[in-house]
C-alpha cells in the first residue's frame, strides 16, 4: 500500500501544471471602498461598502439597499461597515445581518428586514 502511493505521487508530481490565463471582464463599478461580496441565494450580488452603504446589483444595475452611514464609525484602519450575512430564510422572511463599528467604536450586529 505505501509503495502504491509512493508511486502514485511519483507520476503526479512529474505532471506539469500549466497556467491559464484568465482575462478580468468588468462587471460592475462605481464602488466606495468595497470590503465584502455576498449573495441571497438568487441572481442579485450584494457589495458592503466600508462606509456603510450597502449595494445591489440585479440585472447589471446598481442600487442602494441601505445606507447606514450615519450609525457606523468609520474612522479609518479596521472599522466602518466590515460585513452582511443572509439568514438561511431569507427569501421567506427577509431578514439579513450586517456587521458593523457604531458611532462609539463598539463593534455591532444588527437585524434587518426587506
Amino acid at each position: 500500500m505505501n509503495r502504491f502511493i509512493l508511486i502514485a505521487f511519483a507520476l503526479l508530481s512529474s505532471i506539469g501544471l500549466r497556467s491559464q490565463t484568465l482575462v478580468p471582464e468588468l462587471f460592475a463599478s462605481g464602488f466606495n471602498e468595497p470590503v465584502a461580496i455576498e449573495h441571497a441565494g438568487d441572481d442579485r450580488i450584494f457589495v458592503v461598502e466600508q462606509p456603510g452603504i450597502i449595494k445591489v446589483i440585479d440585472n447589471g444595475s446598481t442600487s442602494t439597499l441601505l445606507n447606514m452611514t450615519q450609525l457606523v464609525g468609520s474612522s479609518g484602519n479596521e472599522q466602518g461597515l466590515l460585513g452582511l450575512a443572509f439568514h438561511p430564510d431569507f427569501a421567506v422572511n427577509g431578514y439579513f445581518f450586517v456587521n458593523y463599528t457604531n458611532n462609539s467604536g463598539a463593534t455591532t450586529i444588527s437585524r434587518f428586514t426587506v
